[in-house]
């Protein structure tokens, strides 16, 4: 397309979804408009912590690595059990913590140096069904072969294509602080176990703070932010000194067709978060060059609205292991299982090691599964409930 408000790919939200879709489609040679109502940078509630899968993706998709002074460094992994220490690993590789302010922006301008056009600071008003257009509120008529909705867990497209994006009683919801002092390298982190029902907290160093956050699911019983101010006193915080922010978080649920016709979700808006380790950043910039490159793929071959059938056999790898956490995480949360779970999180070389493997993205959840299958609490495991029964629908 070659008029200056027809595009060949559109994308909906600017984060490392939307950042990585602008960019991959720029370097199939396709034009791309990159769109958000936020201006970066702009804060996000995220732990931020960058695994080495999330750096393989940006190295393989926007051919470049992060700048060492945007992270701190810790090899030091900490598993808490209701504040007590049940073990401190040390780490096979680098653990890199940043923050999403200075992150998400990196990733932006990866994408707006590549050629993206950059329409950020500006809201779509409207979805011109049949017309593959979208009206911005400052009154443009914006054109498109295939729309990328990267537009996070309140996805306006999802909305759009759907009727609505996630049943928030069935997702999950987050706290989070940051504190006031900074940290040295090596500072330990820490995952903390039975803090919250199905769900987990985090205490992450940084730079010029720490990052303290629990994360569970809002429709199951629990008052989450009482769950929060518990945490923070446990952590030494007083709840009253620091500023303590919410937004929901879409792990627990995914869409199984994440998309339709000409118009795709990644990230985010498709639910791809691992309810176990909170992995989102990685499965947002894998799905995000994926959702690229079956876009360049169908336009290239003059069929734009099968882009969905190219897309959903790309992001399958992405499903086929959220799938497998639907089975596992009743090992980690369920309450049928907690004593049992509590000693392998003190003791369990298997399950440290996979962690490690699963954050590297090195091991798949179908691999552990296999692994597990033989051992005496995955027997314990089978038959309980996967998942909240208020949770257990999948999103179309």
């Amino acid at each position: 397309m070659t008029d200056e408000n027809s595009f060949d790919i559109v994308v909906i939200g600017a984060g490392p979804a939307g950042a990585t879709a602008a960019r991959r489609a720029r370097d199939l040679g396709r034009s791309v408009a990159l769109i958000d109502k936020a201006t970066f940078p702009r804060p996000k509630l995220c732990g931020a912590l960058v695994s080495p899968r999330s750096h393989k993706a940006i190295a393989r998709l926007h051919d470049m690595k992060m700048p060492q002074d945007m992270y701190l460094v810790s090899h030091k992994f900490g598993l808490h059990w209701e504040g007590n220490e049940e073990r401190l690993l040390e780490a096979p590789y680098e653990l890199t913590y940043t923050y999403r302010t200075i992150f998400d922006a990196w990733l932006l301008d990866s994408a707006l140096k590549a050629g993206a056009v950059d329409m950020t600071g500006t809201r779509v008003a409207e979805f011109l069904d049949g017309e593959n257009a979208l009206l911005l509120a400052d009154g443009r008529r914006i054109e498109y072969s295939v729309l990328i909705g990267c537009d996070g867990v309140a996805s306006p497209v999802a909305k759009h294509l759907f009727g609505k994006a996630f049943d928030t009683e069935k997702i999950g919801f987050a706290y989070e602080v940051e504190t006031a002092k900074g940290c040295e390298p090596e500072a330990p982190m820490s995952i903390e176990f039975n803090i919250v029902q199905w769900g987990y907290g985090w205490n992450f160093p940084k730079k010029d703070s720490r990052t303290i956050g629990v994360a569970g699911v809002r429709g199951h019983e629990q008052d989450l932010r009482e769950r929060m101010n518990a945490y923070l006193v446990q952590e030494g915080v007083d709840p009253a000194t620091v500023k303590v922010k919410g937004a929901h978080i879409p792990f627990g649920d995914f869409r199984e067709k994440p998309g339709r016709g000409n118009i795709l979700l990644a990230g985010d808006a498709a639910g791809f978060v691992d309810a176990i380790t909170g992995e989102g950043i990685a499965l947002a910039i894998e799905s995000g060059g994926e959702a690229a490159e079956a876009a360049a793929e169908v336009i290239a071959a003059g069929r734009p609205m099968r882009a969905d059938r190219a897309y959903f056999k790309r992001i399958k790898y992405i499903q086929d292991d959220l799938e497998k956490v639907r089975r596992l995480r009743v090992i980690a949360f369920s309450s049928q299982m907690r004593d049992l779970f509590k000693q392998k999180v003190g003791t369990s070389a298997l399950l440290h090691e996979s962690m490690f493997d699963l954050l590297a993205g090195n091991l798949t959840y179908g691999e552990i599964e296999r692994k597990v299958a033989k051992r005496a609490f995955m027997r314990v495991a089978k038959g309980i409930s996967a998942w909240p029964s208020i949770l257990s629908r999948k999103t179309g």
